[in-house]
């Protein structure tokens, strides 16, 4: 090896998940890598060199040049964060700037990358991913995609009326319930499809998988969407530790999706079964430890200092 290794982060380091990492590798004393394509046009340049090269290849980021034989790792946060008064939430807007590039910068990095490009991507259609984790052996709830107001009505009946409602792409919109008086909205189904869901009660669980490691919390409340508690509801949450086939499963899930890192959103029935609704491939965790106490963080950076899941 010709240098010391190195973990490379891809992102902002305003963005407060990439900074959490980042401090964590500081305290860890291992050396980081800030690639961002978020600065100014023209502020962050990049150039890297493989094939017949007199010198092995390399990652010049500025003035600091990276050979990538010491590249342990990478994290990549391609998102930006949005804060609410009582919590963090994720919001998965991909990087504009320099767009193209990055899905080819990954293929060639060698190490661990947390995400790889593609794979990370399995959010931004929701109906897509919620074939795949139905095909990697869980439950997910009765879905219909629709722009037909006929439809949606039909399928209310259907459902007897427990139904839910959000969106298709991966930008974050808030879990609503259906009810008779948005009927006279459903008219704008026309413009953009909406994804209807069967309503299952149950309880919440919020599963972050770290490479083979897995972190269960358990949310309890009456709000439809806990991330958003209205100011008459309540929200509980807990560590919590899942039977063993279970953690199995959801590894088994990750891996499936070509993930390294997940935020797997779970629900137990009255009747103990669980429904899968959808993976977060890039998971803001520091929301759950700071209630549980768990050390999602502190996994993660293992992982990356190890360069292997």
């Amino acid at each position: 090896m010709t240098g010391p290794a190195s973990v490379l982060l891809i992102g902002s380091l305003k963005e407060p998940m990439l900074a959490y990492v980042n401090q964590k590798l500081a305290r860890k004393n291992v050396s980081a890598v800030n690639l961002d394509f978020q600065q100014p046009h023209g502020a962050c340049r990049i150039s890297f060199k493989i094939g017949n090269c007199r010198t092995p290849p390399f990652l010049k980021v500025d003035s600091r040049t990276v050979p990538l034989e010491t590249i342990l790792s990478t994290y990549v946060r391609l998102s930006h964060q949005m804060t609410t008064a009582s919590d963090e939430v994720e919001r998965a807007e991909p990087i504009l700037q320099h767009r193209a590039l990055v899905p080819h910068l990954l293929n060639v990095l060698p190490g661990l990358v947390v995400n790889p490009y593609e794979e990370a991507s399995g959010n931004r259609s929701k109906p897509y991913q919620q074939m795949l984790i139905a095909k990697l052996g869980f439950n997910v709830p009765k879905t219909l995609v629709t722009s037909h107001l006929e439809q949606a009505k039909e399928w209310f009946e259907a459902c007897r009326g427990r139904v839910i409602y959000k969106s298709i792409s991966s930008v974050r919109s808030v879990v609503r319930r259906l009810n008779p008086e948005d009927f006279s909205r459903l008219e704008h189904l026309r413009h953009c499809p909406v994804q209807f869901q069967e309503y299952i009660p149950g309880i919440d669980i919020r599963v972050h998988v770290v490479g083979t490691r897995v972190f269960a919390s358990q949310i309890e409340t009456r709000s439809t969407d806990y991330r958003y508690p209205d100011q008459e509801s309540f929200r509980t949450i807990r560590a919590l530790e899942l039977p063993m086939d279970l953690q199995e499963k959801c590894v088994t899930l990750t891996e499936g999706l070509g993930l390294a890192l997940a935020g797997i959103d779970l629900r137990k029935t009255v009747d103990g079964e669980y429904v899968c609704f959808e993976v977060n491939t890039s998971p803001a965790f520091p929301f759950y430890e700071r209630h549980t106490g768990q050390r999602i963080g502190e996994a993660l950076v293992e992982m990356l200092c190890r360069g292997t899941p």
